[in-house]
């Protein structure tokens, strides 16, 4: 019981925290300036300043409805749940946030509400769900197309945008352009970032030494690999590994003092499935 308690805590603090950030650049920023948003919560912007009858948050829960039913048909109950949770703690928070930044410039106000947005939703999909709108479809992207979530967020944006520009002015528009560009930047850089993993490949005479001491004091996986060397043909077994980044060092300093003619190198990796070693939300 107390397992379940931390986990849903753990879950729920990201909703919160990625929430209120994303909350924070639509309401403080994006709105003084009467800028467009995009994707869903983009939508419901539009609609709001054409039809300022219903709040932005209203909006944003009945047009997201529809999402849910995606969701729950392409990625499953959990992620749904956690989405659903995701989204009542985004629409609170931007119902109680009034807070204005007048910033003078609206290119500084598109790169900075960027900036905050893209965090925020890294930080939101780092748990079981998201807060729904956009996010639900790029996790469908990303699960059956193999698309990053940055990449899927931005076929969504276009979508949004181009439907925007019929609406308003070019001007408006392409400050929503630099806008989802920088949030789909910052979300794919944080995104896969937050969890880094490094390939390894090690080619040494003392191999068995250096895999043996590896797997004592780094607790890390090795796959053996037959190879020949190219110039003597002479027969290598090669140790391939994916750690992570924090591992780095030690890895590096077992390799060493085992072989210091070891030949090493380290390739980053972006999208890693496995139980254990995984760089992807289990949604």
């Amino acid at each position: 019981m107390k397992k379940k308690f931390y986990e849903w805590a753990k879950q729920t603090f990201f909703l919160v925290l990625g929430s209120a950030l994303c909350a924070f650049a639509v309401k403080a920023i994006l709105i003084p300036q009467e800028f467009i948003s995009t994707g869903l919560t983009g939508a419901a912007l539009v609609l709001y300043y054409k039809y300022p009858v219903v709040s932005v948050e209203a909006l944003y829960l009945i047009i997201n409805i529809p999402v849910f039913l995606l969701g729950w048909r392409f990625v499953g109950i959990r992620f749904v749940l956690y989405s659903v949770w995701g989204m009542i703690i985004y629409s609170m928070i931007l119902f109680f946030i009034d807070v204005q930044i007048n910033i003078a410039d609206p290119m500084l106000a598109a790169v900075t509400a960027g900036s905050l947005s893209g965090i925020g939703v890294a930080i939101i999909l780092r748990s079981y769900g998201s807060i729904g709108g956009t996010e639900i479809f790029s996790v469908i992207m990303h699960k059956r197309f193999s698309l990053s979530v940055g990449t899927g967020t931005a076929i969504i944006n276009g979508i949004v945008l181009i439907a925007s520009a019929l609406l308003f002015p070019i001007e408006t528009v392409l400050y929503a352009f630099v806008y989802a560009t920088v949030n789909m930047l910052i979300l794919d850089k944080i995104f896969y970032g937050m969890t880094g993993r490094k390939a390894a490949l090690i080619i040494s005479e003392q191999w068995q030494e250096i895999a043996k001491d590896l797997l004592g004091q780094c607790n890390v996986g090795i796959t053996k690999i037959s190879g020949k060397g190219g110039f003597r043909g002479t027969d290598k077994t090669i140790l391939y590994s994916v750690i992570n980044r924090k591992n780095i060092g030690a890895v590096k300093k077992i390799v060493l003092q085992k072989d210091p003619s070891a030949f090493m190198t380290l390739m980053t990796t972006e999208d890693v499935t496995g139980l254990r070693i995984g760089n992807q939300p289990h949604w």
